[in-house]
């Protein structure tokens, strides 16, 4: 009888278990991450998110994603925002927005000239846009750990709001479905930093506003006295 209880203990800790590593949609989950906001009145003045045609550094492994694969891979990522917090526009419909307004493809253009003319209108459309760029190591066995960063930056003036990196772990599959969770923890993360701001903001405002009632009251006191 002992032995049975024992095994069905043990056999409750390995479900919770699973289902804990697949909480995140990703057995293993997806690794470890790192934010910094930069500008927190740019932080909150994001209500229009664009992305940015993304970077890769390094080899790809068997079944990564195509580098073109990824701005779809992060438009899917936003699936996380299930409140829809923020709005998401593609980089396939900047691209589109752009071709209609300046009759010019920047998907046809090399990577320098498209991003010139995406800095250049990307104002018009949206109040931020991010730029992916993944870090693969300098081969395909080196035991690098796959790393990828977001930068968001202020659609009008280009100036970095916030950066976000993820380091996925050495056992992760380089594939769709590791990139889609990790831009779904971006999108996740970026929100609970706006929230935080808000939340650090409306803290100081009320300091701030003791502070002044705190030295007004000091003031009434002192000018009784002085009478």
């Amino acid at each position: 009888m002992k032995k049975c209880l024992q095994l069905l203990l043990m056999l409750c800790i390995l479900v919770l278990g699973a289902q804990s590593a697949f909480a995140g949609g990703l057995l293993g989950g997806t690794g470890v991450s790192e934010d910094r906001v930069y500008d927190q009145d740019g932080m909150l003045k994001v209500k229009n998110l664009a992305i940015a045609a993304p970077i890769y550094n390094g080899p790809k492994t068997e079944g990564e994603p195509e580098v073109e694969d990824l701005p779809e891979i992060l438009m899917e990522g936003t699936l996380a925002d299930k409140k829809g917090v923020l709005n998401y526009i593609s980089y396939r419909d900047v691209c589109q927005n752009i071709k209609v307004a300046k009759h010019i493809d920047i998907l046809r253009l090399d990577r320098k000239k498209a991003f010139a003319e995406y800095k250049e209108a990307i104002g018009k459309y949206a109040d931020a846009y991010v730029v992916v760029t993944v870090s693969n190591g300098t081969s395909a066995n080196d035991g690098t750990r796959l790393n990828v960063f977001f930068d968001v930056y202020d659609a009008n003036t280009s100036k970095v709001i916030y950066a976000y990196r993820k380091l996925a772990p050495k056992s992760a599959t380089r594939d769709t479905l590791l990139y889609t969770e990790i831009a779904k923890d971006f999108y996740t993360d970026f929100i609970k930093a706006q929230n935080k701001v808000e939340e650090d903001k409306e803290k100081e405002a009320k300091a701030i506003l003791k502070m002044e009632k705190d030295a007004a009251k000091k003031a009434e006191k002192e000018a009784a006295k002085s009478k």
